[in-house]
């Protein structure tokens, strides 16, 4: 995307401003297994998003508040911004949450407001329950231009619009966020469940093959046209997948893969070997087309 900077507006529903920010905590706290906390209705003790920032070394929970935007002639304007009133509402909300949180956020489609954040700072230095940050609008704005995967996820009309959109780029974004997830970077040994495995080669499979990234419950990701013509790579990376999928298929068919109710047992250091080798051999193949095409490679645990 070069050095554009591009001026968004929040996302129209909620739910999507939800999911842009569990996208945004995945993504900074570096944790694959950060999630959206119950669902609209439920008792969720103000946390929307929770995860483990394993970068500050935080259990952390997030909760969003989107605010109406008004759209006037020639400019738009929020409705409102949060009030410390909501703020401390929030807080003493999160207290309940289980387990207890080490930092806590409020995040919100409204712009940066200095009087909310004096008052943020002044909680901080009497709370002892957990630390409190504010997350604005403009926070996801640099985020979004930041990490153009996700620019082309939530906002990909805007990039056609302003002429900077490129399908195969998009298609190769959407393919690198296919394979860098635990079950394509984490050796098998490490897995937990050899059934979510096999559900996540066949979602990469299908990425590659039709450009619609799901994920394991079926909810479309992101999208993108599939080029006309596919490189070599592709193909070649697509049957190692089907081939770990076949030897983890008929291993756990057959007991040389036992699940228990957190890990998985395999005997059988060969499968273990052989499907390692597969999917490091897929990465690679990617990553070689990443590279010729200047965008970010994967990389992967050993």
């Amino acid at each position: 995307m070069g050095n554009l900077i591009v001026d968004i507006m929040p996302p129209a529903y909620w739910q999507d401003f939800e999911r842009l920010t569990l996208d945004f905590a995945k993504h900074r706290w570096q944790d694959d297994f950060a999630e959206r906390n119950g669902r609209q209705g439920q008792e969720q003790a103000g946390v929307d998003v929770y995860g483990y920032n394993y970068k500050q070394k935080e259990h952390t929970g997030i909760q969003c508040k989107k605010r109406v935007w008004k759209t006037k002639p020639g400019f738009d304007t929020p409705s409102n911004t949060l009030s410390t009133d909501e703020i401390d509402k929030e807080i003493e909300l999160a207290k309940g949450f289980a387990p207890a949180l080490e930092r806590f956020i409020i995040s919100t489609t409204a712009p940066r407001d200095s009087e909310l954040q004096e008052h943020v700072r002044k909680i901080n230095k009497n709370n002892k329950d957990f630390s409190v940050s504010l997350m604005f609008w403009e926070d996801y704005v640099d985020f979004l231009n930041d990490n153009p995967e996700f620019m082309y996820r939530y906002y990909e009309n805007i990039l056609k619009y302003r002429s900077t959109y490129k399908h195969e780029e998009h298609y190769y974004r959407l393919l690198s966020m296919a394979f860098d997830r635990p079950a394509i970077r984490t050796p098998f040994h490490l897995e937990n469940r050899a059934t979510y495995f096999i559900e996540a080669l066949s979602a990469t499979q299908n990425a590659i093959t039709t450009g619609c990234l799901k994920d394991r419950d079926g909810r479309v990701i992101d999208q993108a046209r599939v080029p006309s013509k596919r490189p070599k790579e592709l193909h070649s990376a697509a049957k190692k997948l089907q081939s770990a999928r076949e030897i983890s298929t008929k291993a756990l068919s057959e007991g040389r893969i036992i699940e228990h109710s957190t890990v998985i047992e395999i005997p059988d250091q060969e499968i273990v070997k052989k499907l390692n080798d597969l999917r490091f051999e897929s990465v690679a193949l990617l990553n070689k087309l990443l590279e010729s095409r200047g965008l970010p490679t994967i990389s992967i645990d050993t």
